[in-house]
């Protein structure tokens, strides 16, 4: 689904949060720090979007609503797209993009109403198990990485990267890329 839209605001990104209900599209003020850092925030539970477009999930193109502002709750999100890889870059979560020397992964996802499949890129002293199921933050980031519908296949939403919910995965298959 995505079509990459960048916002156009400097220190904006632009986001699709999917639930297994609905897709709400909008502009995040970053306020000097990455989206992935902001949903792993435990003192804050929502996100401020700005100019909000909401659809169901089984028919993201048509929109249900729109506003100046929302409010998304961060647990009750599934997947976050991002348009750009850069857009996942973390800076303060445990597992920040670390490492000199990197090694690449290929994650699949499956979680309630959705597939993901994409890649990971971790410092080479990471046990990449512990991250997926012992991590204290919430999502992770996930690189090239496409999200499909389940209750419609071809419904399907790329991202640069996908910020995937850890608490709502019911299975992390990941090897070595």
């Amino acid at each position: 689904m995505s079509d990459k839209v960048v916002s156009v605001r400097k220190g904006y990104v632009s986001a699709e949060f999917l639930s297994e209900s609905h897709r709400i599209s909008g502009d995040v003020n970053l306020r000097g720090q990455p989206l992935i850092d902001t949903l792993n925030d435990i003192n804050s539970h929502y996100i401020r979007l700005e100019n909000v477009y909401v659809s169901p999930i089984t028919d993201p193109v048509v929109f249900s609503a729109q506003n100046p502002v929302g409010q998304v709750r961060k647990e009750g999100t599934s997947v976050v797209v991002l348009p750009r890889e850069e857009d996942g870059y973390a800076k303060h979560t445990i597992y920040s993009n670390a490492g000199t020397a990197p090694i690449y992964y290929s994650l699949f996802v499956a979680m309630p109403g959705f597939e993901v499949r994409g890649g990971l890129r971790m410092g080479a002293l990471t046990d990449i198990e512990s991250m997926l199921v012992r991590s204290v933050d919430k999502f992770i980031t996930i690189y090239r990485a496409t999200a499909k519908l389940l209750s419609h296949p071809e419904i399907e939403f790329y991202g640069g990267s996908i910020l995937v919910n850890r608490e709502m995965a019911t299975l992390f298959a990941v090897e070595k890329a």
